[in-house]
């Protein structure tokens, strides 16, 4: 029995110290990557963006992915987007005044890099509201660009207002 009792101890032994070098084995063999770097929700920007560069919005309300080849008109996307807005028109303008004072030129529902937002335009300033939350995710000088066409695009959510 005694012989029995040295194999055991002996694979126990051995079983032990294997461990931490087949921890340090695998640790060796795994690929190291890069900590993924992410973006807290976006918060109220005053930085200017360059003209080829547009500012990435992240609001609350993420829009469902457009399904190929179904079409939808403006009017039914408009109220598509009208049952998915947790604030009102009304609300959005509140909003963007506190955020930037002045008169509203410009109110619209709309999708912004697949996130549902209101974007109001005060003078020469562009602000973009949460349709969430009601929060500002970004305030700044709107691009020449956005205001070449007039207001022929005021009404595309089918809201524009004072």
């Amino acid at each position: 029995m005694k012989n029995k009792t040295k194999t055991m101890l002996l694979t126990i032994t051995a079983a032990v110290a294997a461990l931490p070098l087949a921890g340090y084995a695998l640790a060796q063999t795994t690929p190291k990557t890069a900590p993924a770097m992410t973006q807290p929700l976006a918060q109220t920007q005053t930085t200017k963006t360059t003209e080829s560069q547009e500012p990435v919005i992240k609001g609350s309300i993420m829009l469902p992915a457009e399904q190929k080849g179904v079409e939808m008109t403006d009017a039914e996307e408009s109220a598509q987007y009208l049952k998915l807005a947790k604030i009102t028109l009304d609300q959005a303008k509140a909003a963007a005044m506190a955020a930037v004072p002045g008169t509203v030129t410009s109110i619209q529902l709309e999708d912004q890099d697949g996130y549902l937002v209101y974007e109001v335009e005060i003078g020469n300033q562009e602000v973009i509201i949460d349709a969430g939350t009601g929060k500002v995710l970004y305030q700044g000088a709107m691009d020449a660009g956005d205001n070449e066409s007039g207001n022929e695009n005021d009404n595309e959510a089918g809201e524009s207002g004072n």
